[in-house]
């Protein structure tokens, strides 16, 4: 370490690169994946109706799915919910699924209840930002102003607080806290790409809605996922 520092130190954030990978080296040997970095409780903002959202893009960027976990605090009662459209999506009919699905979440808003929704990492505002610009949709602006003062971002407070040696991705948080496990055996956006694309393209019917159910199983796995991730913050 004394001879590496002076030959690195001319390149930015090399103190930090090796603390890190010192971090994850001990980690490792331990057989940890997540360590805390502060103590005392974890402040995730919590509501009376609480919203967890992922969305789900083709392998052109197009949003094809937008997936909420509605969960009512008082009632205990819970449910997902979906808009989707599992075929080729040009401009408008990407932008009519978001507004169908906006005017959904801000309607689900209204009344004297609180509100969150919650999301993991910066993915689902820049979209709908990017979005709303495209359109200029009343819905969409509107949904972007909600957005600001009811999402709550959860990787941002992971960030804060934890240390992931393999990283902080919602898979491997989710699973390595609350425990959570995926339904599908090999859950990931690239593989629901995939099967977004056979549930479109497929030539048999049956193989095509095996597809459409198993990218709505992920989805809902994902969502559920953050609920958990959501609970198990606040106990920690």
């Amino acid at each position: 370490m004394p001879r590496y520092l002076p030959e690195v130190q001319h390149r930015p954030g090399a103190d930090r690169r090796l603390e890190l990978a010192a971090r994850r080296a001990r980690l490792m040997a331990a057989g940890r994946t997540l360590e805390r970095l502060t103590t005392g409780p974890i402040a995730v903002p919590r509501a009376e109706l609480e919203i967890d959202l992922d969305i789900e893009n083709a392998e052109d960027d197009r949003v094809y799915l937008w997936g909420f976990l509605v969960t009512d605090t008082a009632s205990g009662e819970r449910y997902y919910r979906h808009f989707s459209a599992f075929t080729d999506l040009d401009d408008d009919a990407e932008i009519r699924l978001a507004v169908e699905a906006m005017a959904w979440l801000q309607g689900m808003a209204e009344g004297p209840r609180t509100v969150r929704v919650y999301h993991y990492s910066a993915y689902e505002v820049t979209r709908l930002a990017r979005l709303a610009e495209r359109s200029g949709d009343a819905v969409l602006a509107r949904a972007r102003e909600f957005a600001g003062d009811h999402f709550v971002d959860l990787f941002s407070t992971v960030r804060e607080h934890w240390f992931g040696t393999h990283g902080l991705g919602l898979k491997v948080v989710a699973h390595e806290g609350p425990g959570f496990s995926w339904r599908d055996d090999d859950p990931g956006g690239l593989n629901s790409q995939a099967w977004f694309d056979e549930a479109v393209h497929a030539d048999d019917e049956e193989e095509r809605e095996a597809s459409r159910s198993r990218v709505l199983e992920y989805n809902e796995d994902d969502v559920r996922a953050t609920a958990a991730l959501r609970d198990w913050l606040a106990s920690a």
